[in-house]
C-alpha cells in the first residue's frame, strides 16, 4: 500500500497523466505481503534535520517532503490494485516500507489496505489534535508511527509462524518519462539493529534496476534476498532513483508475492536451466537395458534432446546402470554425442550430478534431473534441493516451460562443442603437470577485442543474464534493461571473442567502458566461465591500457560488487593488485606501480587505433 493520505493536491499541477499505450499488468498473486510505502530522504537525521537541512519541506503531517507532492493514487493506470501510485522524486527523496515476508491472501492483503486507507484520517486528526494540546512534535505523525510499528508486528508473525516464502519480489511499474530511468533496490537490516544483536548481520541487498520508457515488470527471486528476510532480524526496503534526478513513476507493484501454483509463467529471479541430466532405464529408453539390449527411445525424447541442444542446454546422464552396455546403446540409437560428462554407475544420482557440475563450471541451481523413479528423484531433491526434479511422464511440458527455453543465438548451437574442446584441452594440460602458464602458452590463445554491434545482441543478453562466477558487478540486466545501455553513445561496449588451438570458444565477454580523467573505468564485466582461468581478464586490461595513444592512464577501476557466487571474480583482481577503494565502492590498480602484462596472451582488435574512449571530467 502507498501513503497516499499525505498527498497535497495544491502541490500537483499536472493531474493529467496517463498511460501512452495499453499493457497487461500482472495478476497472476495468490499471496502477497503488506508493505506501506511512504515517502524518505536519503539523508533522513529525523527529527533534529527539520530545524538544521535546508531541504526540508513540511508535509501535513511535520514530516519531510521528499516527493513533490506526495502520492496520487491514479486510476488511469491498471494494476491488481486497480490504480497507480504516481510520485516525482526530489532531491534525495526515496520510497520505503518496512520490510515483512508474512504472505497473506492476496484479496485479504488488499482488503487491509482499504481498512487502513479509511482509518488513516481518523488516525491523522487524533494526533493533530493532541499535538495542538501538547506541542508534541510526535503526535504529529501519529498514524506514521502506527503502521511503522504494526509493520514490525506482522514482520514478528512470520517468525512465530513459519508460513509461505516469497516466490519473488515485484516491482512493476511505468515510467511516463521520454527515456530510461535507472533505480536502486535496496534490502538491509534495519539502522541499529546490529547493536541489538551480537550475531553479525547478512550483508544488503542491491540490485540497480533500469525501468524502460513505458511499462516494465521486474521479478526478484528469493535466492538474491533471502539471507536479509530468513535473517529473523528487521529490515527495511528502499526505492532510490540514481543521483539526484527528479524521476516522475508510477508504481504499479512494489510487493513480495507467492505465484498460483499452476502458472506456467517464469519467476525472472529464478535462474534459466542450463543442464539436464537423464536417467536412462524407462527415462530415456523405455525397459530396462539388462532386460533387453534393443530398448528404443521413448516418445518425445529425441525431438527433446534436440530441442535443448539447439538452445545451448547442456545435457548429460546420471544413470544406475552398465556403462560399456549403456554407452554402446546410446551410440547404436545416434544420439551418444548429445551427452557431455555422463555418471553411468552404481552411485547416488545426487553425487553424480554434482559431479557432472563440477566437471561443466556451473551451478547447481541451473540444474535439472529428469527420472521415473520417485525413489530417485526424491533421494536427489533431498541432497541438492536447488536442482529441479522432473518425473519422466511429464517431459512434455518442458517444451513450453520458461525455464527450458534456452537462447537461440549461434553460440546457444555450439556450447556443446565447446564443452567437448574443453574436455580435449584438460586432457592435453595433464602432459604440462604443474607447468599450468607452461600449457597456457602451449594453446597459443587468441583473444580479439570488438565493438558491440547489433549482430551481438543475442550473444551479449546471455552473458548479461547467464553469468555468475565472472559477473564482476553482480548485476543481471533483462534484454529490456540492457537495450538502453548499448544504446548509450555515452558508454564504449566492448565484445569479447577467444581461440586457442584446440578451437573457437566463441563470444565469451561484454564489458562496459568509460574513460574519466586518467582513469579507465569499467562498469560492468561479463566472462564466460568457459574461460575462467585462461587470464582473460588480465589480457583484456592491458590491452585497454595499451591501447590508448598519448599519456597512459593513471589507473583501472573495476565495479565489483561481491554476490557469493561471483568469488572467483573477487580473486582474480586481488591476484592483479587491485584493492578496495575507500571512500567509494569498487575496486582500483594503480597502473604507475603495478603492471597487467599477460605476453602469452596474443590480442587483436578490428578497432583502429585509439579504443574510442572519450574522457569526461567526472570522478568515481
Amino acid at each position: 500500500m502507498f501513503e497516499f493520505d499525505k498527498y497535497e493536491k495544491h502541490l500537483h499541477v499536472d493531474r493529467g497523466l496517463v498511460p501512452l499505450s495499453t499493457y497487461d499488468p500482472f495478476q497472476d498473486i495468490a499471496k502477497m505481503s503488506l508493505l506501506m510505502w511512504g515517502e524518505h530522504c536519503v539523508e533522513c537525521a529525523a527529527p533534529s534535520c527539520f530545524t538544521t537541512c535546508d531541504l526540508y519541506q513540511s508535509r501535513p503531517d511535520g514530516r519531510c517532503r521528499r516527493l513533490t507532492y506526495g502520492m496520487y493514487r491514479n486510476r488511469c493506470f491498471p494494476s491488481a490494485r486497480g490504480y497507480g501510485a504516481e510520485v516525482v522524486f526530489k532531491k534525495w527523496g526515496k520510497i520505503e516500507a518496512r520490510g515483512n515476508t508474512l504472505m497473506l491472501p492476496a484479496g485479504m492483503t488488499l482488503l487491509t489496505e482499504r481498512m487502513i486507507g479509511l482509518l488513516a484520517p481518523f488516525a491523522n486528526a487524533a494526533g493533530a489534535f493532541v499535538y495542538r494540546l501538547t506541542r508534541d512534535n510526535r503526535w504529529s505523525y501519529l498514524e506514521h508511527s502506527i503502521l511503522e510499528r504494526f509493520a514490525r508486528w506482522l514482520h514478528q508473525k512470520k517468525r512465530a509462524n513459519a508460513s509461505f516464502p516469497p516466490d519473488f519480489f515485484l516491482l512493476e511499474v511505468y515510467n511516463p518519462m521520454d527515456g530510461p530511468v535507472r533505480m536502486q533496490l535496496g534490502m538491509s537490516v534495519a539502522s541499529g539493529t546490529s547493536r541489538r544483536h551480537s550475531a553479525q548481520p547478512p550483508p544488503p541487498f542491491r540490485a540497480s534496476v533500469i525501468l524502460p520508457a513505458g511499462y516494465s515488470r521486474h521479478e526478484f527471486g528469493r535466492e538474491q534476498f533471502s539471507r536479509i528476510t530468513e535473517s529473523g532480524l528487521p529490515f527495511d526496503i528502499a526505492i532510490t532513483p540514481d543521483g539526484e534526478t527528479s524521476a516522475r513513476i508510477v508504481f504499479l507493484a512494489a510487493d513480495f508475492v507467492v505465484r498460483h501454483k499452476n502458472a506456467s509463467v517464469e519467476v525472472s529471479g529464478q535462474p534459466k536451466i542450463k543442464c539436464v541430466v537423464w536417467d536412462l532405464d524407462n527415462t530415456m529408453w523405455d525397459g530396462i537395458l539388462l532386460e533387453n539390449e534393443a530398448v528404443g527411445l521413448r516418445e518425445k525424447v529425441l525431438e527433446l534432446l534436440s530441442f535443448f541442444d539447439e538452445r545451448g542446454i547442456l545435457l548429460s546422464i546420471a544413470s544406475k546402470n552398465d556403462e560399456p552396455s549403456a554407452w554402446r546403446r546410446l551410440e547404436e540409437l545416434g544420439i551418444a554425442d548429445y551427452f557431455l560428462y555422463p555418471q553411468i554407475n552404481w552411485m547416488p544420482k545426487s553425487e553424480n550430478i554434482r559431479a557432472i557440475a563440477e566437471q561443466l563450471n556451473i551451478g547447481l541451481d541451473t540444474f535439472a534431473f529428469i527420472d521415473d523413479n520417485p525413489f530417485e528423484l526424491e533421494e536427489v531433491s533431498r541432497a541438492l534441493k536447488v536442482v529441479a526434479c522432473v518425473n519422466a511422464a511429464d517431459i512434455d511440458h518442458l517444451f513450453s516451460s520458461p525455464r527450458y527455453q534456452g537462447t537461440t543465438s549461434d553460440e546457444a548451437r555450439k556450447r556443446s562443442q565447446f564443452y567437448r574442446q574443453e574436455f580435449v584441452r584438460k586432457k592435453s594440460a595433464t602432459r604440462f603437470g604443474s607447468d599450468y602458464l607452461g600449457f597456457l602458452a602451449a594453446c597459443e590463445i587468441k583473444l580479439y577485442v570488438d565493438v558491440y554491434k547489433n549482430d551481438d545482441l543475442d550473444r551479449v543478453s546471455e552473458l548479461v543474464q547467464r553469468t555468475n562466477q565472472l559477473n564482476f558487478s553482480g548485476r543481471k540486466y533483462l534484454r529490456s534493461e540492457i537495450l538502453p545501455i548499448l544504446a548509450d553513445a555515452g558508454v564504449k561496449k566492448y565484445v569479447l571473442r577467444c581461440a586457442d588451438n584446440y578451437g573457437s570458444y566463441g563470444a565469451v565477454g561484454f564489458c562496459i567502458v568509460r574513460l574519466v580523467g586518467h582513469e579507465i573505468q569499467i562498469e560492468d564485466f561479463m566472462l564466460s566461465c568457459r574461460v575462467q582461468g585462461r587470464f582473460i581478464e588480465q589480457a583484456f586490461f592491458n590491452y585497454l591500457v595499451n591501447a590508448q595513444e598519448g599519456q597512459k592512464p593513471q589507473s583501472l577501476w573495476v565495479n565489483f560488487e561481491p554476490t557469493g557466487r561471483n568469488i572467483p571474480a573477487q580473486q582474480v583482481l586481488e591476484r592483479l593488485n587491485f584493492v578496495p577503494c575507500s571512500p567509494g565502492k569498487g575496486l582500483r590498480i594503480d597502473l604507475k606501480s603495478h603492471t597487467l602484462d599477460c605476453n602469452f596472451i596474443s590480442v587483436q582488435s578490428s578497432i583502429d587505433g585509439e579504443i574510442g574512449l572519450e574522457a569526461t571530467e567526472s570522478a568515481q
